[in-house]
């Protein structure tokens, strides 16, 4: 009996002993904290425009202490992004960034080919459903009709370089649906305003002279003012505005404070810029994806959700005149909450006919 009774003492003791040890967590190895790469696959970055802001959603979530990153330029080739694709479905990413209407199909060809992989569309015009994709697309019709509504003011007031012809432009890169979204909104509050409206095609998002030739003849007919959505042609535009002593507008990030050190005559034109949030979208979906909780199918990303929107900065509080800044706003909390009811070119395709006719017609 004694022998049992020491046996179990030692026994207890043994037992308390590992407990206490345990207790300090100091002969406990600790999981190490997951690390989420992430690849992004961009034709290019450099346009100064729409792929930037992509790329400054990558250095946004790289800051994460969990977040790897990395960036590869795929070119405009689009009959290597297939093989492109492939290898970096390949090559152990937690989740593969990429998108726009030229090369989505690529991503959705190889989200078919690897359904394991995640997969974020940063800019969705496909009608694609595939269970490991995570689109957002944005509501660039409202973004339009701001920037209609900015431009129409501008040229109805007595600032400086405003025209009393009332005629606004717009470049516009492509005739295509993707971008003619873009200004159906901007056509038609134009149109509500009793201002023509110039619509230039350059068929390109980088010729940055034939954008800066067609912005020039638009002054030269009398617009006095120009958005421009063409991605690095507006690099042109904004010199044929500075050329010609008018006003431009930007798009995708604050395209003021982008020229304002490198080139400050023609960040002095740009009195504001509309941005499609795609880098804060790039950092949405990357939070979906460290939370455990990444979603699949389209999410449409407008005023509310802060997808679109007008960027205000110091330049534009103070170039554009209290009044004209107290209407935008007003128009930009209608638009969100549903007031003003905004035309669609992807919406109501047969409806844009005779939207854009009206606007070119305006007087």
């Amino acid at each position: 009996m004694k022998k049992l009774f020491k046996l179990a003492v030692v026994l207890l003791l043994a037992m308390t002993m590992f407990a206490c040890s345990n207790e300090g967590g100091e002969e406990q190895e600790q999981p190490e904290e997951k690390v989420f790469k992430v690849a992004f696959v961009l034709p290019f970055i450099g346009d100064q425009s729409y792929f930037d802001t992509v790329n400054a959603g990558r250095l946004l979530v790289e800051e994460y202490e969990n977040v790897e990153t990395t960036l590869i330029e795929a070119g405009d080739d689009t009959s290597k992004w297939d093989s492109i694709m492939t290898d970096v479905a390949e090559g152990g990413y937690d989740l593969i960034v990429s998108g726009n209407n030229t090369y989505e199909a690529h991503l959705y060809t190889a989200a078919a080919a690897y359904p394991d992989q995640k997969f974020f569309n940063f800019d969705y015009t496909k009608s694609e459903d595939l269970a490991n994709v995570y689109s957002v697309t944005y509501d660039t019709a409202e973004l339009g009709y701001v920037a209609g509504t900015l431009a129409s003011l501008i040229t109805t007031s007595d600032m400086e370089k405003a025209n009393p012809e009332k005629m606004i432009g717009v470049i516009v890169g492509m005739d295509i649906p993707a971008m003619n979204e873009f200004i159906g909104g901007f056509c038609q509050v134009a149109t509500e305003l009793g201002v023509q409206v110039v619509i230039g095609y350059p068929e390109s998002f980088a010729d940055a002279a034939k954008g800066k030739e067609m912005s020039l003849n638009m002054f030269e007919q009398g617009v006095d003012v120009i958005w421009q959505v063409a991605g690095g042609v507006g690099v042109g535009v904004f010199e044929a505005a500075a050329e010609a002593g008018r006003y431009a507008l930007g798009v995708d990030q604050d395209q003021y404070a982008q020229f304002i050190e490198s080139q400050p005559a023609l960040a002095e034109v740009i009195v504001a810029s509309m941005a499609k949030n795609c880098d804060l979208a790039v950092k949405r979906a990357v939070d979906f994806l460290i939370a455990g909780e990444y979603p699949s199918g389209v999410e449409t990303l407008g005023i509310t959700e802060n997808g679109v929107g007008l960027i205000v900065n110091d330049y534009y509080l103070e170039q554009v005149p209290e009044a004209i800044r107290t209407q935008v706003d007003e128009v930009l909390g209608k638009v969100s909450s549903g007031e003003v009811e905004v035309f669609s070119v992807l919406a109501d395709p047969d409806g844009w006919a005779a939207v854009k006719e009206a606007a070119l017609a305006a007087k």
